[in-house]
């Protein structure tokens, strides 16, 4: 055998080949004798920098007739950890000539180059990568199952899977459509890595992937990745201590490219129950990405779909008139869905939008007035927050109003929500649309009237309306000459024999105490008849009264703590009392309410002070 040796490792091509098959030729007579004595004397060839080359190609030769036989001797020398660079060189070049007989092996060379692409070593990573790739494109169909899994398998190799990932698919002949999906899934977790060079890998994989499938199969993917960015976006959650949420790999230039051809393909061409499934999946996915990576997709998302898509079911819901109301309701669902995804658009989006200003306008002026009511308050909203784009309010309101004349009471809802959204964005840009003083006056007396009116309706309007003043310009209200008609119309309300209006006047009262207050906390000891009006809530049968006036008990205390100890001889039985309340809402916003009032937190002369009026302080 020594002889046989030489020869194959000697450098000359033609002594290779037929020193290769003379092996064939001796191991159907020898059997694994022949490979007992010759494979380890390769082997032990590659550890000699003089003989390691031709060793290597020796046992190439040896492969290229033997392959099944001999690669379970070779492999198990050349994978121990760390890979040297001449190990990661020669599992590529013996991968070369193993071919698809690499399938059934691949879990043992792939985990060392995955490592190994990880190495501190520039060159162990050059040429543990180069054999990763040669592995990932020798084999044949059978081994793509055996791949995918050892490609997503360990999480210390994140970065080198998702590398590979990404090559595989660019380059790879063999039909792969079937594996794209876990492979989708998989890398947009891996979105929200902790390793920023992770995300990056994974985002250029994720593109490769996606666009080795076919156009017209994307649309099938809508909702595993719908799935997979929930997942991505709960994990980026979990790291943060509230606020918004926007995940990594959603922050790279040009964030969207992969993904949004699923969503469009689906918007464009998919059925009414897969354009409702983009809709919500665009929204969210725009949601979780950073409004500097959204400004290049903005156009593209808004002038040639989103508005589109609602233009055509406009006309779709028109065509269906007399179709069954399956039909009608799955067409209400995409609308609702369209919508809210435009909502979020024009929230991040922001100026970007503005070529699409009068589109949008008549798209969601239209909306108002559609027959479902969930539509009709999308679009209120959206219209609202659209208006703070543009520079020119006052035609959008004459609108509104021309068309809040002639509109009946669903739509005038719609109407009035959009207006309000409109003042609250864009009240700025809006000319002529404000009260004077005497018509103020002349509201307020027309608001204390109608709290004596005979339908509760209307006397429940009344305290919304004024409510609603005290919470947006309550110093108005305060300076008014009709204040004192106000109070006592709001005290009134808390005696009516209809609970809505208790609550409603209860919230008015704690908003109107804590402008007070913080206008001139000196003056605490005035506002004694509205704190014991709003305690006077504190024992009405109803919980949410009783709730909502320990909320504003609370507000006020956080706002001024001096404030509400002025009090304390009218407040401390109330609170001693809700403490004990049957209602475990009640009970906890007493609890809430007792920290801030008695300032808990400053040490025990509060607790002290406190027991005066609630026992058992110590123990709780």
């Amino acid at each position: 055998m020594i002889n046989f040796d030489v020869n194959i490792c000697y450098s000359m091509p033609e002594v290779h080949e037929s020193a290769g098959l003379a092996f064939s030729t001796l191991y159907k007579s020898a059997g694994m004798q022949a490979i007992d004595e010759i494979v380890p004397t390769l082997l032990h060839a590659l550890e000699d920098d003089e003989t390691s080359d031709t060793a290597l190609d020796g046992l190439k030769q040896i492969l290229s007739v033997r392959t099944t036989t001999v690669l379970p001797h070779i492999l198990p020398k050349l994978v121990h950890l760390p890979l040297s660079a001449f190990n990661a060189h020669a599992l590529g070049a013996l991968a070369e000539v193993a071919g698809p007989g690499l399938n059934f092996h691949l879990g043992t060379i792939l985990p060392a180059l995955l490592s190994a692409m990880g190495a501190e070593d520039k060159d162990v990573q050059t040429l543990a990568k180069e054999a990763a790739e040669t592995v990932a494109l020798v084999i044949d169909e059978e081994g793509v199952e055996y791949l995918i899994a050892e490609l997503l398998k360990g999480a210390s190799i994140r970065r080198s899977s998702s590398y590979l990932i990404g090559f595989f698919f660019k380059y790879s002949k063999l039909y792969l459509v079937d594996e794209a999906p876990n492979m989708i899934s998989t890398l947009i977790i891996l979105l929200s890595d902790l390793d920023s060079l992770t995300v990056e890998v994974a985002w250029e994989a994720l593109s490769r992937v996606i666009g080795s499938v076919p156009k017209e199969v994307l649309p099938s993917y809508i909702k595993l990745v719908h799935d997979a960015v929930s997942t991505s976006r709960d994990q980026e959650r979990r790291k943060k201590k509230g606020g918004p949420v926007v995940i990594p790999g959603f922050c790279l230039p040009k964030a969207l490219q992969p993904l949004l051809p699923i969503f469009l393909q689906g918007l464009t061409s998919g059925s009414a129950k897969l354009r409702e499934e983009a809709a919500l999946g665009l929204g969210e996915l725009i949601e979780v990405t950073s409004e500097k990576a959204l400004m290049d997709f903005v156009i593209p998302i808004t002038g040639t779909v989103v508005v589109n898509n609602v233009s055509s079911l406009e006309n779709l819901a028109f065509v269906n008139y007399n179709f069954v109301a399956s039909i009608n309701q799955l067409i209400m669902r995409v609308k609702s869905a369209t919508l809210s995804t435009l909502s979020i658009l024009i929230r991040k989006g922001g100026m970007s939008l503005r070529p699409f200003l009068p589109q949008l306008q008549t798209t969601f002026i239209k909306c108002l007035q559609d027959s479902t009511r969930t539509i009709r308050i999308s679009a209120a909203f959206a219209l609202g927050k659209l208006s703070a784009l543009s520079t020119r309010v006052d035609p959008l309101v004459s609108d509104l109003l021309s068309i809040l004349q002639a509109s009946d009471a669903g739509v005038r809802e719609a109407i009035l929500t959009a207006l309000k959204g409109g003042l609250k964005h864009a009240g700025k840009s809006v000319s002529d649309l404000y009260m004077e003083e005497h018509q103020l006056d002349d509201l307020l007396e027309l608001l204390s009237n109608l709290a004596f009116s005979p339908s509760w309706v209307s006397r429940h309007g009344s305290v919304l309306t004024i409510s609603s003043l005290l919470r947006h310009n309550p110093s108005s209200v305060v300076t008014s000459q009709m204040f004192p008609s106000i109070i006592h119309c709001l005290k009134d309300a808390l005696k009516d024999e209809n609970f809505p209006l208790h609550e409603t006047s209860t919230k008015a009262l704690g908003r109107l105490i804590l402008h007070q207050i913080q206008s001139d906390p000196s003056e605490a000891t005035a506002y004694v008849d509205i704190i014991s009006t709003i305690v006077s809530a504190l024992h009405n049968d109803s919980s949410e009264v009783r709730r909502r006036g320990l909320s504003a008990l609370k507000a006020v205390a956080k706002a001024s703590p001096p404030s509400i100890m002025v009090h304390v001889s009218i407040i401390g039985p109330a609170l001693a009392e809700c403490l004990k309340d049957s209602s475990t809402p009640v009970r906890l916003a007493a609890e809430r309410c007792v920290v801030h009032a008695f300032q808990m937190t400053k040490g025990t002369d509060p607790v002290q002070a406190a027991q005066k009026f609630i026992t058992g302080l110590d123990a709780r």
